[in-house]
Formats: C-alpha cells, structure tokens, sequence
C-alpha cells in the first residue's frame, strides 16, 4: 500500500533540493526538516514536543553539513538518533525524582543538542 506520508515527503525533498539550486538556505532547510519529520513519524496527530525538538536537531544537523543535498538514508539515520534521543531524555525527565514539569522539562529537553560533527555514531552532548 501506496505511504500518503512517505509520497508527501518526497515533495518536500524536491523543494529542498530546488530551494537548495536557487540558493535559499532557509527554504532548503526548512522543507528537508518538513520531509524528515513526515518519514520519523507515523501518527497524523502532532506531538508539540517531539516536533519541536526534532525541528531544533535536525536544522543543527543540516546547518552543520558541508554539502547541500541529503540522501534518504542519511536522513533517515539522523532521524533515528534524533528520535532514540528524545525517548532517552523522556524516560530520564520522566524517571526522575525531581519534579520537573511544563517549562522545567521544555528547558531540560531544549539544552541538548546532538552532536553529528563527523562521528560515525554522534553522541549526545548536554
């Protein structure tokens, strides 16, 4: 059976990749960040959460790279280390004997930034 969203995505990957022709970084950025985040996810209702943590990451990924054009299994790997990242994370906030809630976890969450400067497997960093 036909993906509506993996179909939708390859839009986007046509939209970077003309944005990325015309030199429009920001429009470049923007629809392969649209274009991933359709191919890591599978639920039509949107996780404000996840969204905006994976929006954040995966712009760091694509700002931090040397060539314009991303292949789908790059892509699909960095959504994959951003996404057992944030489930990392949830579990830690969650599992966590301090209180944290609403700002104080949105902080936690918004200080880790994935390193993926040229390492075979990145890593977390805090």
């Amino acid at each position: 059976m036909l993906d509506l969203r993996k179909l939708r995505s390859l839009t986007y990957i046509k939209q970077a990749r003309e944005a990325e022709c015309r030199g429009d970084v920001e429009e470049c950025v923007l629809a392969y960040t649209k274009a991933f985040y359709l191919r890591c996810t599978s639920a039509d209702l949107i996780d404000v959460e996840f969204s905006s943590f994976f929006r954040y990451q995966f712009r760091v990924f694509l700002l931090g790279r040397h060539e314009g054009s991303l292949a789908l299994d790059e892509g699909d790997e960095v959504c994959t280390l951003i996404k057992d990242a944030y489930e990392a994370m949830r579990i830690s906030i969650d599992s966590s004997p301090f209180c944290t809630s609403g700002d104080g976890e949105w902080a936690l969450l918004s200080s880790v930034e994935i390193d993926f400067e040229g390492k075979k497997h990145p890593v977390r960093t805090a």
